[in-house]
């Protein structure tokens, strides 16, 4: 026999071919042997496929792979070698046993027969791993158990060094995933991040750790009895400063009233380790309130955390977490909304809401799992208060009075659907909350079902969906039609369930309102369709949609006057004699004031598309028109598109170009 083969015979690890069978090994021509240095060898010959057999491989081993290159005829050897050792065995389907820990420690002589009896009684009572209970029963040491466990497994070891130095790094992995998976997090290089392994990480978990930490994991085999140490040691104290955090944080009196700038909140957190996190976070809450943000983000970056936010639809860092409070910060507003504080894998919903300055704010509140991390997303929704149930006047931002009139006159009718459609945060809400309180009186059910509910409204029943309790849109829907209603919100159709209700309770002579995700307002009847409804019923209960954008309003103190080029020109609009008509005229750009945060815009303006439907359209809707032959009807029957309103709004000075081209895009020929 050559050395190499007798060598590479010496190396066979059972554990590792435990795991596979020799039927897979002899058709693709390998032989996996041992795991070292956290690299899996495997013996191939000059006919074996590396791309085949790493595919074969990596289902079962998480290790990287190192290639042995052997003759024919000593692969052929070492497979007759292993049948050979599988005969031994008495093993009837092509697998290898694995020498069992007991077994092992007796035939090193470090215990015997009865003890080992012994202490499988107490494992089992116990419901200890046998090496542990070996262990803690003193029968072998520490290390002798470790000695074991690498002869075993064929894994290097964690060191008591190590272990020492592991607390900087635990916080990288979830509590509930490090306790389920039994493993710790040892150490980390940025890239790389070192964990501590009762038994070795399934493919799936590794993926995960993964995903969590953005490093690429790498196991050391620990003992059962050290990884307990470790978590004795750590999550005791992580608990208790947890629950000190906590105390903190509802201590906090829910009222509050700003006595610093946001500014020298940051400064005195970095200063003072001591300062309250609470009220750094009322700070971030308080001063997104005084601008008017609509969201407010906070994200994670490789330096730490930065907090953005959402003002008249573009986001402006703010300010950079410190990241001694970071975790504190995100702890804090998921105390705040009654989410799992534990739980950092999984997305999370929630909502608060907080008393300031005399009036009551509602909140909610996403987190979403990013590079390891937690990114927190905080809607400000409007102030919780009950809108004047005396003013019945419809009030569209940015919107003419003709579009008004447009609107009265579709809601006049005592049954049917109305639709207001655009992107999220394009202020279809607002549009609906505004045509309920014209409608608002002693004399008409109004029911709506909203998630979240986002402004009270006096003399309206307004319902909450919750999934978590099964309540939907759709159920929800059939209990309200139970309720005699008159009108009824619906805050988003987005399904055929929903969509069939809302259909049935408009031909029962209910008026019906809500909201759809479409471009334009003649796409929202061809996606009614797409959803599964029918053309006739369709053309037959709605009444009108109102499709709707919202657009930076230019600052008055420093907008600048001046005439468009050629090109700009082109952006909004393709006639030629309009493009030169256009140019002759003044428009404005923005500039930037103090006033404006030298953003150049102060505010947000609607840009409406209301199409009435019409005889012309419920014909073309039933005859399953396309809905570019739709939209050229209602411009017919006086219909203004969205980009005809945003051009006019450039034209009185009300807004830009740029802006045109940021929310609408550039109009194509």
């Amino acid at each position: 026999m050559n050395e190499l083969l007798n060598k590479l015979k010496n190396s066979i690890n059972r554990q590792v071919l435990n795991k596979l069978d020799i039927v897979q090994m002899e058709q693709y021509k390998f032989v996996p042997l041992c795991v070292k240095d956290n690299f899996l060898f495997v013996a191939i010959g000059p006919a074996s496929d590396r791309e085949v057999i790493n595919a074969k491989l990596h289902e079962t081993f998480p290790n990287q792979i190192k290639y042995i290159p052997v003759s024919d005829g000593d692969l052929n050897d070492l497979m007759s070698f292993l049948k050979t050792e599988a005969q031994k065995d008495n093993k009837d389907d092509g697998t290898f046993k694995q020498v069992k820990l007991g077994e092992l420690l007796i035939q090193k002589g470090y215990i015997n027969d009865i003890q080992l009896l012994q202490a499988l009684a107490e494992s089992k009572r116990q419901r200890m791993p046998i090496g542990s209970t070996l262990f803690k029963l003193g029968f072998i040491t520490l290390v002798q158990l470790k000695e074991i466990l690498h002869l075993q497994t064929g894994y290097d070891l964690v060191t008591p060094e190590q272990l020492a130095s592991q607390d900087k790094y635990v916080k990288m992995l979830p509590e509930d995933f490090i306790r389920a998976n039994k493993i710790i997090p040892i150490s980390s290089d940025g890239k790389t991040l070192i964990l501590g392994v009762v038994t070795p990480v399934k493919p799936d978990v590794l993926k995960d750790i993964i995903y969590m930490t953005g490093q690429n994991p790498k196991q050391l085999l620990m003992t059962h009895y050290e990884f307990q140490n470790s978590l004795n040691t750590f999550f005791s104290e992580q608990k208790k400063e947890t629950e000190k955090v906590i105390k903190q944080i509802e201590s906090e009196a829910e009222e509050f009233e700003v006595e610093e700038s946001l500014a020298e909140m940051v400064d005195k957190q970095l200063k003072d380790s001591t300062g309250s996190v609470a009220t750094f976070v009322n700070q971030i809450i308080t001063n997104a309130i005084d601008n008017k943000v609509s969201d407010i983000h906070i994200e994670p970056r490789l330096s730490g955390y930065i907090v953005r936010y959402r003002k008249d639809g573009m986001l402006q860092k703010v300010l950079d977490i410190p990241q001694k409070v970071e975790t504190q910060v995100i702890a804090r507003f998921k105390v705040l909304s009654r989410m799992n504080i534990a739980e950092h894998r999984r997305p999370q919903d929630g909502t608060f809401s907080i008393k300031y300055k005399n009036g009551s704010y509602d909140f909610r509140i996403n987190t979403l799992p990013v590079s390891g991390k937690e990114k927190v997303c905080v809607r400000v929704l409007a102030p919780a208060v009950s809108l004047n149930a005396a003013d019945k006047n419809i009030s569209l931002i940015g919107g003419s009075q003709e579009d008004i009139e447009k609107i009265k006159t579709m809601v006049s009718c005592p049954n049917g659907i109305i639709l207001t459609s655009g992107p999220t945060g394009s202020g279809k809400t607002t549009t609906l909350y505004s045509v309920l309180k014209s409608l608002n009186d002693e004399d008409v059910n109004i029911t709506t079902i909203e998630d979240p509910i986002e402004i009270k409204l006096e003399g309206i029943n307004q319902s909450q969906i919750n999934a978590k309790a099964g309540i939907t849109f759709a159920s929800c829907m059939r209990a309200i039609l139970r309720q005699d209603p008159d009108i009824i919100l619906v805050g988003e159709i987005r399904d055929y369930e929903t969509l069939e209700i809302a259909i049935s309770a408009a031909l029962t002579g209910h008026l019906v309102l809500s909201t759809v995700h479409t471009n334009s307002a003649a796409a929202t009847v061809t996606r009614l369709i797409e959803m599964g409804a029918k053309d006739y019923l369709v053309s037959s209960t709605l009444s009108g949609v109102i499709a709707q954008r919202l657009v930076r309003h230019l600052c008055d103190d420093c907008k600048e006057e001046y005439f468009a080029s050629h090109d700009e020109a082109r952006q909004i609009m393709t006639n030629e004699e309009e493009i030169q008509k256009f140019m002759k005229k003044p428009i404005y750009r923005a500039k930037g004031c103090s006033k404006c945060d030298f953003t150049g815009y102060k505010g947000r303006l609607g840009v409406y598309e209301i199409m009435a439907i019409n005889k012309e359209i419920k014909k073309l809707v039933a005859l399953g028109a396309h809905d570019l032959e739709i939209e050229e009807a209602a411009v017919r029957n006086g219909m203004t598109t969205l980009h005809q309103s945003c051009i006019k709004h450039i034209l009185d000075g009300k807004t830009t170009i740029d802006e045109f081209v940021r929310v609408l895009g550039v109009v194509n020929e």
